[in-house]
């Protein structure tokens, strides 16, 4: 039912050019309700807080931008922390740090893929202000927030808003006529902007983008993997854009049978079993599965390769923190 309000859902937001007729009141009515949390919050946090999020629902390639912003402080010798609501999972109202042991019904999948995939510590809290204390608590000179450019109750210094270069903002349209969860007028008070390459949409040329590049193949534990043999296998996807996904497998030289499942959606290990394999999914797909299920389950994962103009402002950002 899930995967097929979202195809509903993506061809009224992404393949017609205006709004469905009867959705745009309620647009309206979102756009009032939303309004408190329509503009950029003034409070100032007591360390930098860098917040990667988007205008629209759905993914965007996040996640892959806050590993490698992990990765890239942590290599300076930054204290990297990273904050989540933790969606998909139980979204607790008291800070929950994930371990790699977690299971994604609790803190979801994202978080604990993020901390798999980097070993930062991460705390999952439906007020993320309070995952915030935590992580300072802990030490952390930075914290990154995956997602939360609409959630006012997070102080933050420095916001990067990821769109995606295939759908980029549909019909321009406000929750539900269309997909945004604020208008295109919020990306003036980001500080940067970042699309996720290809771009087929149409986005300004000024805006940076960005690429998802292989980065290996794993098991489900975590643990490195060789390839499996090129030639047919299954490939299960429960992401945003599970297209890019095939078709990145397909470049690599495999014919995937292509499984699409809805984004955060549980896979039954059950259907799982019955495929015939070799199985590859994505490292958010992975974190969704409890244990090897088979041999034959491989995780291809992806890394975003960041401009060098967004590495070296989130690098001045933070250096300039600490001395105004």
């Amino acid at each position: 039912m899930r995967r097929a309000v979202e195809r509903l859902a993506d061809r009224w937001w992404y393949r017609r050019r205006r709004p469905p007729v009867l959705l745009r009141p309620l647009a309206g009515l979102y756009g009032a309700w939303t309004a408190q949390r329509l503009e950029r919050p003034e409070a100032v946090p007591p360390i930098p807080v860098i917040v990667v999020g988007n205008l629209t629902a759905g993914g965007s390639g996040k996640t892959p931008v806050v590993e490698a912003l992990v990765r890239m402080l942590r290599d300076e010798g930054v204290a990297v922390g990273v904050i989540s609501r933790g969606y998909g999972g139980e979204e607790p109202s008291r800070p929950l740090e994930v371990t790699a042991e977690a299971r994604a019904v609790t803190t979801g999948d994202e978080a604990l893929a993020i901390h798999r995939s980097t070993g930062a510590p991460v705390w999952v809290c439906r007020d993320r202000a309070s995952a915030l204390a935590a992580a300072v608590e802990r030490g952390c000179d930075v914290v990154i927030s995956d997602d939360g450019l609409q959630h006012t109750a997070l102080p933050r210094s420095f916001e990067l808003c990821v769109i995606d270069g295939r759908r980029g903002f549909g019909n321009g349209a406000l929750l539900p006529a269309g997909p945004l969860r604020q208008p295109l007028s919020r990306l003036r008070d980001v500080d940067a902007v970042l699309v996720k390459a290809p771009v087929v949409a149409d986005l300004p040329d000024a805006f940076p983008r960005f690429e998802l590049v292989p980065s290996g193949w794993g098991r489900v534990s975590g643990a490195p993997a060789e390839p499996p043999p090129r030639g047919d296998i299954d490939a299960v996807a429960g992401i945003a854009d599970p297209e890019r996904f095939f078709e990145s497998l397909t470049a690599m030289g495999y014919r995937p049978r292509r499984h699409r499942l809805a984004d955060h959606q549980a896979i039954d290990r059950s259907w799982l079993a019955g495929l015939p394999g070799p199985i590859v999914v994505t490292a958010k797909d992975a974190a969704r599965l409890d244990g090897e299920s088979r041999r034959d389950l491989f995780v291809a994962r992806v890394e975003a390769r960041l401009p060098d103009s967004l590495r070296e402002m989130v690098r001045a950002h933070v250096r300039e923190f600490f001395h105004e």
